[in-house]
C-alpha cells in the first residue's frame, strides 16, 4: 500500500481549523472547550517581542571611556522613548547627540551602549470559522471543528484575512487599474484569478488595498515581494506559470460575494499544516465527509502531478501496476497509470502524486 500526500478541495466536509500564536508570542486563549464561535469572535490575544536594538552611544559620542556615558545620559532605564528623541548628549539642542532612531523603551545601559527594546505587537486572532471548540492550548490557542467548504493551496505569505470573495476580471490584475468605474467594488476584498500572479499585480494589490489574492502561480523570483505584502496571498499551484485547475476554479467561484476565510500559512519544513481557503456553508442533508490520512492510493482517485513535467496537472489513475515501471529516464520506480484531463495517458512515479481528497 501506498500512502500520498492529500490535498482538500472538498465541497462539503468535517473541517478542524487550529488557531494558534507563533513560537515567540506569549497570549491568552479567551474561549471556554466545548464553547461556540461565529467567524469574527477573537479566540486567542497573544504578544510577540519586535526584538532589541543596541546603540553605540560611547562611540557615537567619542568617549574614550565608555563609563562616562552615565553622566551624559537623557533618559532612565525603563523609560519610553521616541523616534527622534535625544538620549545622551553635552548639550540636548546641539553638538553630539545620541538620537533614537525607533520609539521603544529603555531596556538596559551598559559598557557604553544604549539597549532599547521595540515595541511589542499585540495580536487577535480570529475563530475564521463558525463552530466549536474542540481543543484547547494554553497561552498558544485553539482547535475548532465546523462544517464547510475547504480547498488547500500549495503556498502562502502567512497572513490570514477574512472577506468577501470577488472573482476579478479576465486576464492580469492590472486590468483593474484600467477600469476605473469597477476600482470600489474591488476594494477590500480577496480576489480569485485564474492567471499567475505577477510583478505589475502586486502594485494594484497596494494600490487597491485588497485584502487577499487567490492565484494558481507566480514566479519564484516575487517571492521576497509577496512576503512583504499586508495582503493575504493563497497559491492553489505553487511557483512557476501554471493556470488553476478547472476543479479548484469551479469551487472557489461558487462562493463569489460570500464571506471566506484565507489562510495563507507559509509551509514550515517539518509541518504537515496547508494554506487553505476555509467556507461556512450551512448544514446539508448529506453527510459531510471526514478526512483520512490514511488514505490509500487507488484506482479512480483523481490526482495531482507535484514534479516536472507535468507539474500541476491533474487526472485519474487507471491503473497500478504491481511492478515497477520502467521510465524513459531508465529508472524502475513504482509508477500509477494516470489519465490527464486532456486524454493523454502516461505513468507517473507513485512518490511524483498527491491525492485531491475530499
Amino acid at each position: 500500500m501506498y500512502y500520498p500526500d492529500q490535498r482538500s478541495i472538498a465541497p462539503y466536509t468535517v473541517i478542524r481549523r487550529e488557531v494558534m500564536l507563533p513560537d515567540e508570542a506569549a497570549g491568552v486563549v479567551r474561549v471556554n472547550d466545548g464553547q461556540r464561535v461565529d467567524i469574527r469572535d477573537v479566540v486567542v490575544n497573544g504578544v510577540i517581542s519586535t526584538g532589541y536594538l543596541i546603540i553605540e552611544a560611547a562611540q557615537e559620542l567619542g568617549l574614550r571611556d565608555p563609563q562616562a556615558l552615565d553622566e551624559l545620559m537623557r533618559v532612565n532605564v525603563r523609560d519610553v522613548v521616541q523616534e527622534e528623541q535625544v538620549l545622551a548628549g553635552k548639550n540636548p539642542k546641539r553638538g553630539k547627540r545620541v538620537i533614537s532612531p525607533i520609539r521603544g523603551i529603555v531596556a538596559q545601559i551598559r559598557d557604553g551602549r544604549i539597549i532599547l527594546q521595540r515595541p511589542p505587537r499585540l495580536v487577535d486572532l480570529e475563530a475564521g470559522v463558525r463552530g466549536q471548540i474542540s481543543a484547547i492550548r494554553e497561552g498558544r490557542g485553539v482547535s475548532i471543528e465546523s462544517v464547510g467548504a475547504r480547498i488547500q493551496g500549495m503556498w502562502g505569505n502567512g497572513r490570514t484575512t477574512i472577506a468577501t470573495m470577488q472573482i476579478g476580471p479576465e486576464g492580469d490584475l492590472k486590468q483593474l487599474r484600467e477600469r476605473s468605474a469597477l476600482e470600489t467594488r474591488y476594494g477590500g476584498a480577496i480576489i480569485l484569478t485564474r492567471q499567475p500572479l505577477t510583478k505589475s499585480g502586486l502594485k494594484v494589490i497596494e494600490q487597491q488595498n485588497l485584502a487577499g489574492i487567490i492565484a494558481p502561480s507566480m514566479d519564484a523570483s516575487l517571492r521576497e515581494a509577496v512576503l512583504k505584502l499586508k495582503a493575504a496571498v493563497l497559491l492553489t499551484g505553487g511557483f512557476g506559470d501554471m493556470r488553476m485547475t478547472a476543479a479548484t476554479f469551479n469551487l472557489l467561484s461558487e462562493f463569489d460575494g460570500r464571506q471566506i476565510t484565507v489562510d495563507a500559512d507559509t509551509p514550515g519544513r517539518w509541518e504537515i499544516r496547508m494554506p487553505e481557503v476555509v467556507v461556512n456553508v450551512g448544514r446539508r442533508d448529506e453527510q459531510p465527509s471526514r478526512p483520512n490520512p490514511m488514505l490509500a492510493i487507488r484506482t479512480g482517485m483523481t490526482v495531482r502531478m507535484i514534479r516536472e513535467p507535468y507539474m500541476g496537472q491533474t487526472g485519474i489513475i487507471l491503473d497500478l501496476p504491481k511492478a515497477p515501471v520502467l521510465l524513459d529516464n531508465g529508472l524502475r520506480v513504482p509508477c500509477a497509470q494516470v489519465e490527464l484531463v486532456a486524454g493523454d495517458k502516461l505513468f507517473v512515479p507513485l512518490a511524483n502524486l498527491e491525492v485531491l481528497g475530499r
